[in-house]
């Protein structure tokens, strides 16, 4: 399965898997640097996504900081949410409150 992001202003639309075959193709990952101010992650589209995946995401989220953004995500996967729990890195995910509300 493929990885496909694409951007529409200030969000980044993510489908398919990010996972530890698509993780690669995303490095290094530049979109950031063309944004400014809040960015929207959204995951309506993603299918699949493992550890490599969740870490690839925390390692933007911290990229994100260090260029001054602050990184929203929507449509959360069950299994991202599943993920983050199980790895302790929960609270690391900028999740959008209503994406909160059906992880616990």
């Amino acid at each position: 399965m493929m990885l496909k992001i694409s951007q529409q202003q200030q969000t980044l639309f993510f489908a398919g898997a990010l996972d530890r075959q698509t993780v690669p193709t995303q490095w290094p990952f530049k979109l950031l640097k063309k944004l400014n101010g809040a960015v929207v992650f959204d995951f309506s589209d993603l299918a699949l996504v493992d550890t490599a995946g969740l870490a690839w995401l925390l390692h933007q989220v911290a990229q994100a900081t260090q260029l001054g953004l602050t990184i929203q995500m929507r449509h959360v996967p069950e299994q991202l949410i599943s993920l983050a729990q199980l790895s302790d890195v929960l609270a690391l995910l900028p999740l959008e409150k209503e994406d909160k509300g059906h992880a616990v």
